[in-house]
């Protein structure tokens, strides 16, 4: 992609309206036998699935795998859509609205990242931290959005797409 990281910013489909910021984000769940990715921001002390906004003219598809590859510099595989989520919660003294597209993803058969219980991403001067987690562990973890913590332990059983709106 041609353009420099403030036009890449400039094109993330999320603004402003008095104390209150919009979001659409896009999220990918990486599976391994019973563990799922999951990443968090130094400036945080929860976790949540590795994604983020997705940019104008741009499919939620799309931007699934450009996050990736940005994160953590590798192509994904996108074998589903399991949740969309409207959630709405208080972050860094804002009000959030945000529309979540979450889909099962996949990294190439037998990357390193599969060996590796932590690593950092290389987004933000690798402030994000990835960590492997037991999915039973998931319902007892601070996961955002909240919905995450039981319906991840469900995911292998859910044949169709979930809506989930949360306040």
């Amino acid at each position: 992609m041609g353009g420099s990281m403030t036009d890449a910013v400039n094109r993330n489909i999320s603004y402003m309206q008095d104390n209150s910021r919009f979001n659409f984000r896009v999220a990918g769940i990486v599976l391994d036998a019973d563990r799922v990715l999951l990443h968090q921001a130094k400036q945080d002390d929860f976790w949540n699935l590795p994604g983020g906004r997705v940019e104008m003219n741009e499919s939620t598809e799309d931007a699934i795998r450009r996050e990736m590859m940005e994160e953590l510099s590798v192509s994904i595989q996108v074998e589903k859509l399991a949740f969309v989520c409207e959630d709405f919660y208080e972050y860094d003294g804002k009000e959030m609205h945000e529309i979540g597209f979450y889909y099962v993803i996949s990294l190439p058969e037998g990357h390193s990242f599969y060996d590796e219980p932590e690593f950092n991403g290389l987004e933000r001067d690798g402030e994000l931290t990835f960590r492997w987690f037991p999915i039973q562990e998931t319902e007892q973890m601070e996961i955002y959005p909240v919905f995450l913590r039981k319906e991840l332990v469900n995911l292998r059983d859910a044949s169709s797409i979930r809506h989930f709106i949360q306040r």
